[in-house]
């Protein structure tokens, strides 16, 4: 007898949609067979006009339970994962004050242990301060690396052991995650530019939403772009270029891949769904860093996902309370508020739409949301795959469904989408972790603490 047969649905394997079923134990997948005989199981989910997808890996979240809880906890944010279609999520370093790096790592580890009900990753610290620890946090299973191509002030414990100072310590970085095998995850934006920008339209009294975008312009990205991948292709690491946005960006990027070298271009949803003019109508909830960027852009961006650019579709799940959202009487207007937006509700759901839209074939969608961020992290075939011997991480899909996203209906703590409204096709019904199902038509079935840590194979 084994634990769950999946019956009757179109099952996602080797980019082709099947008709057959599946067979889970011991949260793994021991037979697919549209023909012999299922074995007995304890419980059946007959998946009838329903397509049967890996579930998502979000490689990019900012839940920051221990020194945020009041914007979401790991609890809150996995039930949204979880809601959302995503069996697996990293979780980025968090800097605690008078903690060091490996303090800080270990009591996330504990209470992610204790509170997530999906699968779970850790992304280690990276920063010129704490290099010496890189090759420790490795040891202890962190997935990759995060670094900003900025120098942090002393006073935002949350980016300074992140910060990479400048390019001497970004080079000794990437030398000592080369050394690892693992992914230098990079924030790519000249630090420079940007300060400077914001310092000036502060003191010209211009602080609406469209200041903050003005002060990160295109150029800023592109020339740290290419700035990160010269220095990493120096170094011979794995480089993973976060949240990008601008076209410019995308076409350096597709030129250093047809040069061999080994780097990978992520993006969000909101990149690749809203406009600065869209930004601007939303407010403070649709401030990001790198900002939503000019109709031009993101028709690039789409060009990018379809033709192989773009690799990976992340959440960059950032939320924040609503008064922290609030630039009401703010004295330095949007630039006193964070950016950041909750993600990981919608993520999944919105690309699933994007498909029924033809805007990316189905085949495209589970590269970028499942295969492509499990192999580029060390994780795959046990993650991001539906073949015998992974592990049963499956969400069940109704193509045909109708619904919108509303924000009383968000499962994230502050219940707020910047998707609020948008009519979508195609509705993740069930979500499965491990042959478990956490997540049945709006309901919970697991408690805290049934997500395991994952670890890149070896």
């Amino acid at each position: 007898m084994v634990d769950l047969n999946i019956i009757n649905g179109k099952v996602f394997i080797e980019n082709e949609l099947v008709d057959t079923n599946l067979s889970i134990d011991k949260g793994k997948i021991v037979k697919i067979s549209s023909k012999a005989k299922l074995p007995h199981a304890e419980k059946t989910i007959n998946a009838e006009n329903k397509l049967i997808l890996p579930g998502g890996i979000d490689v990019h979240t900012h839940i920051l339970d221990l020194n945020f809880s009041y914007r979401e906890d790991f609890f809150t944010g996995t039930q949204a994962a979880a809601a959302g279609g995503i069996t697996t999520f990293f979780e980025m370093p968090l800097g605690i004050e008078g903690k060091s790096v490996l303090e800080s790592f270990d009591m996330q580890m504990e209470a992610m242990k204790k509170k997530c009900i999906v699968d779970f990753a850790l992304i280690g610290a990276a920063g010129y301060s704490n290099i010496d620890t890189i090759k420790e946090l490795a040891a202890r299973g962190v997935v990759a690396f995060k670094t900003f191509m900025l120098d942090a002030p002393e006073e935002l414990s949350e980016l300074k052991d992140l910060s990479s100072k400048n390019d001497y310590y970004l080079l000794k970085i990437f030398s000592a995650i080369r050394d690892t095998g693992l992914v230098s995850c990079v924030h790519a934006e000249n630090d420079a530019i940007i300060s400077n920008r914001i310092q000036h339209f502060i003191q010209s009294k211009q602080t609406n939403f469209q200041a903050h975008t003005d002060s990160r312009p295109p150029i800023a990205e592109d020339e740290a772009c290419m700035r990160a991948m010269l220095l990493a292709n120096n170094s011979q690491t794995k480089l993973n270029l976060v949240h990008m946005s601008s076209s410019n960006s995308f076409r350096n990027i597709q030129f250093a891949k047809k040069l061999g070298w080994d780097v990978t271009c992520e993006i969000t949803p909101h990149h690749l769904f809203l406009t600065s003019d869209d930004g601007a109508k939303i407010g403070p909830w649709a401030k990001s860093d790198p900002p939503l960027r000019s109709i031009k852009h993101v028709e690039a961006a789409w060009e990018a996902l379809n033709n192989g650019t773009i690799d990976i579709v992340a959440s960059d799940h950032s939320p924040y309370s609503h008064e922290e959202k609030d630039d009401t009487n703010r004295e330095n207007g949007i630039f006193d508020v964070g950016s950041g937006t909750p993600g990981l509700d919608t993520m999944y759901p919105l690309l699933i739409d994007a498909v029924n839209k033809k805007r990316l074939t189905l085949s495209r969608l589970i590269e970028v949301i499942s295969k492509n961020p499990s192999k580029k992290f060390g994780l795959y075939p046990k993650k991001g795959n539906i073949a015998l011997n992974s592990d049963a991480d499956l969400i069940v899909v109704d193509m045909n469904k109708e619904y919108s996203l509303k924000n009383d209906e968000m499962f994230t703590k502050q219940k707020i989408t910047i998707f609020d409204g948008w009519k979508l096709k195609g509705k993740i019904i069930q979500t499965i972790v491990r042959g478990n199902t956490v997540f049945d038509e709006n309901l919970f079935t697991v408690k805290g603490g049934y997500g395991q840590f994952i670890t890149p194979l070896k």
